[in-house]
């Protein structure tokens, strides 16, 4: 009986490592994420010829920072 709960216990631990291991990498893409969506609105707000839509990209460009 013991034997079989620390095998059970052992699996459980070892899952557990794997999601830790896991939510690490999705924070780092997440993070990556958000500031490639960041320079991605800088270069449309460089390239952009109308007042409206260079607004509109640093407001995007804004957003996407504070989600970085």
């Amino acid at each position: 009986v013991y034997r079989i709960n620390w095998l059970k216990e052992r699996a459980r631990r070892d899952r557990w490592k794997e999601e830790v291991s896991l939510v690490r990498h999705e924070m780092l893409w997440t993070g990556l994420w958000f500031e490639y969506h960041k320079k991605m609105w800088e270069q449309r707000a460089l390239q952009s010829t109308e007042p409206g839509k260079e607004a509109y990209a640093k407001k995007q460009m804004g957003l996407w920072s504070d989600f970085a």
